[in-house]
């Protein structure tokens, strides 16, 4: 006969199982562009930065995110911008990063 599981382990358990999820999203997001300087989403406009990272849902839980914060710099290769986002309904902290790059009109 088996001895039934004590709540504190099985809570302690399902802690340990939703740590390791939330660290395998973070991992695989920051595979993603716009995680990091070095892979910016490319945009067009200076316009159309805020709309892109508005639109983004969070990776943990699929919500809204806000803006929290944005700098900007420049590079040889355009304007670079980085967004703090923050997420409305799980409060998880994202920085996007954008290159923007007008198209050259002849």
């Amino acid at each position: 006969m088996t001895k039934p599981e004590r709540p504190r382990r099985q809570r302690r358990e399902e802690a340990r199982a939703a740590r390791k999820v939330v660290r395998d999203t973070e991992r695989l997001a920051a595979a993603l562009p716009g995680a990091d300087p070095e892979r910016p989403i490319e945009v067009a406009s200076a316009s159309v930065v805020e709309v892109r990272a508005r639109a983004t849902p969070c990776v943990q839980c699929g919500g809204e995110l806000d803006v929290r914060g944005d700098r900007a710099g420049s590079t040889p290769r355009g304007v670079l911008r980085e967004m703090e986002m923050a997420c409305r309904r799980c409060h998880t902290r994202r920085t996007l990063w954008f290159r923007v790059t007008p198209a050259l009109s002849s």
